[in-house]
């Protein structure tokens, strides 16, 4: 993944998207996203933005934006999974779209304050992407575990049992 930098560097639709990019991290957010519905692997994305950040081709404030939206991607294949299936596997999926859409759109204006808490853990771009990584799934699971029990998920359960 590291070898593709310097060709990345040089591609006129990297340096494109490089620099709308670096006015919006919804750029980063949507690509990440659009490549791991494409792929239906966010590991592979993630690797990707890894090993060009790594490489030096790109920031690792766009490679986190890219890890958002690779989390955000990564629910079409829940999603896709769920059609025909049981009304609770289609609850499923969809909560999941709204935990990982939910948690992305918490931390993307965070990307500044992740970016240097990552930094700070140490390692260089590559290393900053996987703990700023860490740190999202970490923190959304964190936010999200007490909401698990409210009692709206009782009643909705027994609503869709009948």
């Amino acid at each position: 993944m590291q070898s593709i930098g310097g060709t990345l560097q040089e591609s006129g639709l990297f340096l494109w998207f490089l620099n709308h990019a670096t006015t919006s991290a919804l750029w980063g957010l949507a690509a990440g996203a659009c490549l791991t519905a494409l792929l239906h692997s966010s590991a592979a994305v993630i690797a990707m933005a890894m090993g060009i950040a790594a490489s030096g081709a790109m920031p690792p404030e766009l490679g986190i934006a890219i890890v958002l939206g690779a989390n955000v991607g990564t629910c079409v294949t829940a999603v896709i999974a769920s059609i025909g299936g049981s009304s609770s596997g289609v609850f499923v999926a969809w909560s999941h779209v709204v935990l990982n859409v939910s948690g992305a759109l918490l931390f993307l204006p965070l990307i500044g304050p992740l970016q240097a808490t990552a930094a700070w853990i140490g390692g260089g771009a590559a290393s900053q992407i996987g703990h700023a990584q860490t740190i999202f799934n970490v923190v959304c699971s964190l936010i999200a575990l007490p909401l698990c029990y409210l009692p709206v998920w009782s009643r909705l359960e027994k609503r869709l049992q009948s």
